[in-house]
């Protein structure tokens, strides 16, 4: 994905008010682009990225965990249930990256994982 189309994405996401951060990973869970002037760290996205495709039952996101709710070939939606730590919706786009999406604990989790795969394969 181009950075033009992922800025594009972004806005788009960044119009819910639940939503934080906005990156994308390759294949390899290298950072491609991020929405904003958060903290990643490198490591911990090639983690999450490792957690995903391997369909593990939990996500360790900056040192929260995040019970996997659903994880099929295009998506990925996951919560921190026991504190209130917010969600993480994932899709792989039509190029074959991964767009990856971090909520405060707001608005429908499976809403928001179906919409951020429509938006990615747009």
């Amino acid at each position: 994905m181009d950075e033009q189309k992922f800025n594009s994405i972004a806005s788009t996401l960044k119009e819910r008010e639940e939503v934080e951060e906005i990156f994308l990973l390759d294949t390899n869970g290298g950072i491609v682009f991020k929405s904003g002037e958060f903290e990643l760290d490198a490591e911990e996205v090639k983690t999450l990225l490792q957690t995903w495709k391997n369909k593990e039952g939990a996500i360790i996101f900056k040192g929260i965990r995040f019970a996997v709710l659903k994880n099929d070939e295009l998506q990925l939606a996951a919560k921190n249930i026991a504190q209130g730590k917010g969600n993480i919706a994932g899709s792989i786009t039509s190029e074959g990256d991964y767009l990856v999406v971090k909520t405060k604990d707001e608005g429908m989790l499976l809403e928001l994982s179906i919409a951020v795969n429509k938006i990615a394969w747009e």
